[in-house]
């Protein structure tokens, strides 16, 4: 699997976007609605002008192109998650792992954090876990026990026939996500050679 290039970094990207729930309403204007709880987030990221000489620009747009043309996967951290491409705000500690098998839904039972009632993720941080192509964000803040061992509450939910193994690792530090490319912009150079409009719409394919 390809790691999407970091050495051109993008000048903003977009907010990770989940699948939202459906709606519909009917003619009183009740509205019904019903949970997707899906997994799958979508961004997009935007470079500034960028010059046509640069063997790392190159590297950038074959790169794209490729994976546009081909549908294959890359790994990439984005730079607003914290956990991935920022700091994580929980204090991690310890080599946490999952406790137990045939874990699915909104909540994940771990182990091996340090011991003690210190919080050790909070709201909004990011973490994989081995085995499963899956960025999940913790929506709660979650401390460790005496014994080392947390529930984290997690979105999107871990789907069943998905369950990670017992104690597979936790990886809280730059997480990366898997990815397509959905879309790129046609960019366009002027005489000076810079490259100007390059955005990409990024997919979760986990």
């Amino acid at each position: 699997m390809a790691v999407f290039p970091r050495t051109v970094p993008p000048a903003r990207s977009t907010y990770p976007k989940v699948i939202g729930s459906l709606i519909s309403m009917g003619q009183s204007g009740a509205i019904q609605t019903r949970s997707e709880a899906a997994q799958g987030r979508m961004w997009q990221e935007a470079w500034p002008a960028l010059p046509a000489g640069s063997a790392d620009v190159q590297a950038l747009l074959t790169t794209i192109e490729n994976l546009f043309n081909t549908g294959a996967t890359c790994t990439l951290s984005h730079y607003l998650l914290p956990g991935s491409g920022k700091d994580a705000n929980g204090g991690g500690g310890g080599t946490p792992l999952v406790k137990g098998a045939s874990q699915s839904g909104t909540s994940l039972i771990t182990d091996g954090w340090t011991a003690a009632a210190a919080v050790r993720m909070k709201a909004g941080d990011c973490f994989t876990v081995a085995g499963l192509d899956v960025l999940f964000r913790a929506t709660a803040d979650i401390s460790s026990d005496g014994s080392g061992n947390a529930t984290i509450t997690i979105e999107p939910p871990i789907v069943a026939g998905s369950s990670p193994a017992d104690n597979a690792a936790l990886t809280i530090a730059s997480a990366t996500l898997t990815a397509v490319v959905m879309d790129y912009t046609d960019s366009t150079a002027g005489p000076d050679e810079f490259i100007g409009g390059l955005s990409v719409t990024f997919r979760e394919a986990p």
